[in-house]
């Protein structure tokens, strides 16, 4: 099988990491757990247009009125505060032990993805990495998959034994479906809402992983 992996909130805890900057960044300007909350709800888990974050930011702890200044702080934070949910390197290590090609296939600025990436030293664990920003095209267009596959050296493979896992509906699920692909969904505990359920749902990426991986979804 090949394994097609989003980074953020799939590899990386990136919600908490934006939730630790903006508490510290809370806490040195005196606000109060308000302001904690609708920043992190402004954030709308990293999809948010980044200006618009910025905006809430100033508006709730004032600060520095150059939105992209504020932009380009809060992505330091994340860079700061980001970590490798537990376990994941050792399973990209065994599924790449297996024969699996395994890639990173992620929506974002290159130096940002390229930056969380190297923060959790996710490199050596995969055999490619496909970042948006440096492509031009973005999930949900099918396109990136091709990408990824192509940098796998897989492109001509049955797509049935591609998976693609992440946790954003939108973005990730949709992908894989528009490619043609398995679809894996991290719900981190949320309930699927989306139409058609994905091929596998775990709560986390190591339980979508060992779910994929089951002879019950082996070549067919």
């Amino acid at each position: 099988m090949i394994w097609l992996f989003d980074l953020d909130n799939t590899l990386v805890d990136r919600d908490d990491a934006f939730a630790a900057w903006a508490s510290d960044a809370v806490r040195e300007a005196g606000g109060t757990s308000a302001d904690l909350a609708a920043i992190v709800a402004a954030d709308d888990g990293g999809f948010a247009p980044k200006r618009d974050v910025a905006r809430v930011i100033v508006e709730r702890i004032g600060g520095d009125d150059d939105l992209d200044a504020v932009v380009s702080r809060f992505r330091q934070g994340i860079l700061d505060h980001v970590r490798v949910y537990d376990g994941v390197l050792d399973h990209l290590d065994v599924l790449r032990g297996a024969g699996h090609p395994v890639a990173v296939v992620t929506n974002g600025i290159s130096a940002q993805q390229r930056g969380k990436i190297e923060r959790c030293r996710i490199a050596p664990h995969v055999d490619a990495v496909v970042v948006s920003g440096e492509e031009g095209v973005s999930k949900p267009d099918p396109r990136i998959v091709e990408i990824a596959l192509d940098r796998l050296g897989v492109g001509d493979v049955d797509r049935r034994e591609v998976w693609m896992v992440g946790d954003a509906a939108h973005a990730d699920v949709a992908v894989g479906r528009a490619a043609g692909t398995r679809t894996g969904w991290v719900s981190h505990g949320r309930t699927w809402e989306g139409g058609a359920r994905p091929d596998v749902v775990g709560p986390t990426a190591r339980e979508v992983i060992a779910a994929a991986a089951s002879p019950a979804f082996r070549r067919v």
